[in-house]
Parts: C-alpha cells; structure tokens; sequence
C-alpha cells in the first residue's frame, strides 16, 4: 500500500482576509484541470485560478496559488457541515499521496516520468453519491460544457439557493427525495433539456425510492461493498452502463481501483501500451518507447491482454473495452484508477481541438427544447444543441439490445 501522509508545508505567501490555508502543494493538487476535466460538473471559475461551489449547504471558495490552496465561505444555510476543511481533505482525498503514487506508476511506466510533469497534480475526488450518479447519467453520449449546463438547471430547479456578497447566487444539488416529489419526472427533466435521459431519471429515481426507505444511505452503504457487488447493483439503475456504473465507483464509491474506459482510454491503451508489450518489449509505440516493468507474476497476464487488444477490431467493442480496463489494473494496480484520471486528463487535454471541432459537427444531432423558466446564463444557451458521440457507449447500448433480442 502506497503511504497516506503528505508533508504540509508553509505558504510563502500571506492570505488574504478571510483565506484560510489547506497546506497542500500544487504536486498534490492541482485545482485547474482536477475541478475541469469531467470528474465534476459544478464548480466555476469566478476568478484567476479561484472556484467556487455550492456544497454541504455552503458557498465554498477555493483559489490556487504558487504553493497552496486556500478556501473561504461565502454564504450559508442550514443546516451546514461545520467542518468545512475536514470535508475538503475528503473530497480531494488529501490523505492519499499522489506523489508517491506517481513514484510507484513510474516503476511500471518510466513514461509517467513526462505525464507526472504534465498532469501535475491531477487528482480523483470522493464526491457525493447522488451528485455522483445523476451528473454521470447526464454523461452519456454528451460532452462537458452541455452536462455541466443541464446540471446547472437541475440544481436550480430542485436544489436550493444560497445568495452571496460578491459572487451571485448559487444552487445546492437536490436529493432524491426532492425530485422524487416532482409530479411528472420525466417531463420536468425534458423540458429542462436532458432528452431521451428524462426517462432515465424519472425510473432511476422512483425505482430508488420504492426498493430503499433511505435511498442515499443505500448508496454510501455501497462504499462498503467489494467492487463488483457495488457496480452489480448500480447496473439495475436507469441510464447506468458500465462506464457510468465505473465512473460511480471511482469517484463516489472508494473504489480506487475502478477504471472507467471511454473511446480515450481505450486509444491511451492501444497507443501507449499495446506496442510495447505485444512481441518485442523493446519496440517503440506511437506514445513513449521505454520498456514497461511488470511484476514477474503480472507479466504473462498483461502480455495476454496487449495481444487480445491489438488482435482486437480497430474501434471500441464491449470484449476490447473489459480488455483495456482489465490491462489498466494490471499495470497500475490498486489505485489504476487514479492513474486513469491522469492518463485521461492528459488525452482530453491533447485531443481538445479535435473534440471542439467534433462537438460542432454534431450540434445538431440531438435537438432539446429550451425551459420556460430561465434558469442559466444567456451565455451557455448556445450549447444547449451540442452533443457528442461516444463510441464505447453507443456500441454497448446496441449489444445489449442485441443480446436481449437474442435471449
């Protein structure tokens, strides 16, 4: 096991009024692409390198600096968390030491060397459950500014509002039992702009609420649970496939050693990987060209694996997406997860010019009606088209069916 401590050093710099210091440095934690890079949907940049959220019935202000973060509050209601630094560190997960996680990845990967410097402080968070689940049903088939506008409506719809000095208004994130009180579900979230996900939530919520008499205890209680009994039981939900039912488990569930594999991890293990493993272990890939070390009793199941993979078709199947997240967690162990998280911060932020260019050829693909209630910025109201394929999921939703016909 990796050890859980990092050393808390000193700011160099005095804090403004009000600031109050978390000690952890930037090699640990990196605010900007950790709040940014689809893990999380709600915070937003009010400032240079500064975030704000409403959370734990607080308006919580966190800022970057060159050797800490600091935080503040802005406005309360209540009832509210009365440790908010204690419930930061869980959120971050600040006890885990991404630094020594790296120094362990590199042993594997002498490659990670580079991704360290570039991903810096790219970190998963612990994130509420039901915050967790309902902003990754919204995930599938969709791109980052879209989920991050229909999660806005939702919390302004159902969430309740803390008003602050300087920055707005802003809303808390609804519990199930507050949407569940809604007449008709799944018109609310259509005309709120999910689509054809209304009907997702409108079963998710009411097949909670009818099987727990606590639905969100039911899923913290699942952070208890080995991995594959907490996704066996995500999987009965609505809009929950296994990349969403990962994504969950990951960031929601304490589950650090799940790994979610989209059509940009599946590429991370066919270009960073495969090459390397598959026939001459000195060869170069399109991605890093140094020898991967793999634990002796590892070695034969990760070659296995790189072979299926680069025997497997040219684009992402329901065998090819098991192969690479079973590759991933071979290589990486049991915190593959995390180092996932950075992998797919590092091609996201690789692949952004060619994601834009794809999120506009298909603006048009799905059309959503506009709410009556006016409920986000003039500004994302432009966005409200744009929705992106996702291979993997696409894919799988089609073998489903196909195997449900067949059955």
């Amino acid at each position: 096991m990796v050890a859980k401590q990092i050393t808390q050093l000193k700011p160099k710099i005095k804090p403004s009024i009000g600031w109050i210091d978390l000690h952890i440095p930037a090699s640990e934690l990196r605010l900007n692409p950790t709040l940014t890079c689809g893990q999380a949907f709600r915070w937003k940049q009010t400032g240079p390198d500064e975030y704000t959220c409403a959370i734990w019935n607080h308006v919580i202000d966190i800022k970057q600096t060159p050797e800490t973060i600091l935080y503040r509050t802005l406005g309360t209601i209540s009832p509210a968390t009365p440790d908010i630094e204690t419930s930061l560190r869980d959120y971050f997960q600040l006890d885990t030491s991404l630094v020594k996680l790296c120094q362990e990845w590199i042993k594997v990967d002498p490659d990670f060397a580079d991704l360290q410097q570039t991903q810096n402080g790219v970190r998963m968070l612990r994130q509420p459950v039901i915050e967790t689940l309902f902003t990754f049903i919204a995930s599938s088939n969709n791109n980052i500014k879209r989920i991050t506008m229909l999660v806005d409506r939702l919390c302004q719809r159902f969430g309740k509002p803390i008003e602050t000095q300087t920055k707005g208004t802003f809303y808390t994130f609804p519990n199930i039992e507050d949407v569940a009180q809604c007449t008709d579900i799944e018109d609310t979230f259509k005309e709120m702009g999910f689509g054809y996900r209304a009907k997702y939530y409108a079963t998710t919520v009411r097949y909670l609420v009818d099987t727990h008499e606590r639905p969100e205890k039911f899923l913290i209680g699942l952070r208890q649970k080995p991995l594959e009994e907490a996704r066996k039981e995500l999987l009965k939900l609505s809009g929950v496939g296994p990349k969403v039912a990962d994504c969950i488990c990951l960031m929601a569930l304490d589950k650090p050693d799940a790994v979610p594999v989209d059509t940009h991890i599946w590429q991370v293990a066919q270009k960073r990987y495969v090459p390397r493993l598959v026939g001459n272990s000195n060869s170069k890939g399109k991605v890093g060209g140094s020898v991967i070390a793999v634990a002796e009793d590892k070695a034969e199941l990760v070659r296995k694996l790189a072979q299926q993979l680069a025997a497997g078709k040219k684009a992402p199947s329901v065998k090819s997406y098991e192969t690479a997240q079973q590759l991933i967690i071979a290589l990486f162990g049991p915190y593959a997860g995390w180092a996932q998280g950075m992998l797919f911060s590092s091609n996201l932020g690789n692949g952004g010019e060619k994601q834009g260019k794809q999120e506009k050829r298909d603006s048009k693909r799905e059309m959503v009606p506009k709410t009556k209630r006016k409920t986000v910025s003039e500004t994302v109201e432009t966005d409200m088209n744009q929705d992106t394929t996702d291979g993997i999921g696409s894919r799988l939703r089609s073998q489903k069916k196909k195997q449900n016909k067949v059955e």
